[in-house]
Parts: C-alpha cells; sequence; structure tokens
C-alpha cells in the first residue's frame, strides 16, 4: 500500500484578503518529495535522509472553501502542512539539484499553473495586479 499527496494552491487577493483556491491536484507519488515537503516516509538512516523544509504544520484556519471541501472529503488525510512561495521557489531548486523535473508545479500536478505564477522570474501581470502572496497545501493519505 502506497502514500499520496494531494496538493491545493491558493494565491491571497489584496482586494479581498481572502485565500481564492486555483485548483486541487494529487501530486506525484515520490517518497523523496515528500520528505522534503513534510518529512513524510522519510528514511531513518543517516546516508538516506533527508533535511525536510518544515515539519507538518497543520490545515491552516483561513483556506478557501473549496479547499475546505477537497480536505474534509479525502478520508483519513495526515500530516497536513502548507507552504510559502519562498519555501516553494527553495523546493524547486531542491528538485533540480536532485536531478529531477525541473518545473514544480508539473511535479505537483498543476503545470497549467506554470505561466501564472512562475516561481522565478516574477508572475504573470495579471497575477500581480490581484493577488500578494502563493501557497501550496499538502495532505497525505495511504
Amino acid at each position: 500500500m502506497g502514500c499520496d499527496m494531494r496538493c491545493v494552491v491558493e494565491a491571497l487577493n489584496k482586494k479581498t484578503g481572502q485565500w481564492e483556491c486555483f485548483g486541487v491536484a494529487y501530486g506525484d507519488r515520490n517518497y523523496a518529495l515528500f520528505s522534503r515537503i513534510a518529512d513524510v516516509r522519510n528514511s531513518e538512516k543517516e546516508d538516506t535522509y533527508i533535511e525536510p523544509i518544515d515539519a507538518p504544520r497543520g490545515w491552516p484556519a483561513d483556506t478557501s472553501g473549496p479547499a475546505d471541501t477537497w480536505h474534509a472529503m479525502s478520508g483519513l488525510p495526515f500530516s497536513d502542512t502548507w507552504l510559502s512561495r519562498v519555501e516553494l521557489e527553495s523546493l524547486a531548486d531542491w528538485l533540480v539539484e536532485k536531478g529531477q523535473r525541473g518545473d514544480l508545479w508539473e511535479t505537483l500536478g498543476f503545470s497549467h499553473l506554470s505561466s501564472l505564477f512562475a516561481l522565478k522570474g516574477g508572475w504573470n501581470k495579471a497575477a500581480f495586479t490581484r493577488y500578494s502572496d502563493l501557497r501550496v497545501l499538502f495532505f497525505f493519505e495511504n
């Protein structure tokens, strides 16, 4: 039985101060990525241990309605967490260093967001006028 990752992309609306959902996806079944994001399925051996960005932080209280619905419908989620835009940029760099696919959005199942929210080189003009921040929420299921 394997472990799967679910992802939700949210952007913070400048005008309303509310997070808006840009989509939900099933991320690749990549245990190295799970380890880096939230210490999920990480090795206990020193030579193969992957330093996580952070321990699971829990599900944020200010998520969008669609994010909460998807989380609630998932069954038995565990290790709920989220990464900020800066942390996503760090994760994208790590993927490149490890020789994995260079596009983080594609790896997470959101290839359609690459042109809107480029992690390197800035967001497109339309995104900058409306949104002030970005995060990806993660949870895992067995």
